[in-house]
């Protein structure tokens, strides 16, 4: 796999140089003259009272074009979005999902977007001492953001970005995903053994299932997150969500004709036949995946 867009290291690095500005300081603009602050939202729409500890539990999107993110993403899954201040929640249907945070770059500077993602932790202090030891690093935190959490953003040792969260309220309920939610969150390293390591120990899981290249981590009988071990250097030290479609083939030339990129088509390189591998139209990597649950139907 290489990168079909430009610069994709030097401006996936610069992204993150800002992300302690853009998402945990609640400030909107890399500007010192910006006074913005983002009104963050609660991860659920009612307070669930119950802790998935390794759970991804929410993602955001860093975008310089919100609106252009918003368009991409409205047609593709039919997604709606309610504007809270300078904060965008996304739903699926009835059901908050993410959010939306503009950055604002300095002028002449281009960055592409990304989905940064939550992990439910029981205690952010401890999660940060654990990352330390580990050889982790804390970005920036912890910081209490009103209305979401406790939460720092922090670094594995493979590089990847990763906010550890404890949600005021508590964590959104496990459910099947339907189609156009989240399904999977990977973490893409060039050191599977390491990483493996270092996420059994911050997720708390309780079991795994390994294979040559791939880890999964379990907790509470589901599968929680997923570990990849991926030879391009590009894309090393990233965490990529997954979202679920009926047929990633037949959205890819949709993809195309809303600005997106289609890096790997279903079959193709490492992707699975249910897989395809794309960026959205401001530039954020994300994977299209058809998903059977065997104890249902599908709708």
């Amino acid at each position: 796999m290489s990168c079909k867009t430009s610069n994709c290291s030097i401006t996936y690095f610069s992204l993150f140089l800002v992300l302690t500005l853009a998402v945990l300081t609640g400030c909107a603009s890399m500007n010192s003259g910006s006074k913005a602050r983002i009104s963050f939202t609660p991860v659920t729409s009612e307070p669930t009272d119950i802790y998935h500890p390794g759970k991804i539990v929410w993602h955001d999107l860093v975008t310089p074009d919100p609106a252009a993110a918003r368009k991409f993403y409205g047609e593709l899954f039919g997604w709606t979005f309610r504007d809270n201040g300078n904060y965008t929640e996304i739903f699926n249907g009835k059901k908050k999902i993410g959010g939306i945070v503009q950055l604002k770059p300095k002028k002449g500077q281009k960055t592409l977007a990304a989905w940064l993602e939550s992990m439910s932790v029981p205690d952010v202090d401890k999660a940060i001492s654990y990352i330390k030891s580990k050889g982790g690093k804390v970005v920036n935190g912890p910081v209490d953001m009103p209305k979401r959490g406790k939460g720092a953003l922090v670094q594995d040792p493979s590089g990847a970005y990763l906010v550890v969260l404890h949600a005021y309220g508590g964590d959104p309920p496990d459910e099947v995903a339907p189609i156009g939610e989240w399904l999977w969150n990977e973490m893409w390293t060039m050191y599977l053994e390491t990483t493996s390591w270092f996420y059994k120990g911050l997720g708390q899981y309780e079991s795994a299932m390994k294979g040559p290249d791939y880890v999964v981590f379990i907790s509470e009988g589901k599968w929680r997150v997923g570990i990849r071990q991926i030879k391009q250097r590009d894309y090393s030290g990233r965490w990529v969500p997954v979202v679920r479609v009926k047929n990633p083939g037949a959205m890819l030339g949709r993809v195309k004709e809303l600005g997106g990129i289609v890096l790997l088509k279903p079959g193709e390189g490492s992707a699975s036949k249910d897989g395809a591998l794309i960026t959205d139209n401001t530039g954020a990597l994300l994977i299209l995946q058809r998903w059977t649950y065997p104890e249902r139907k599908e709708p």
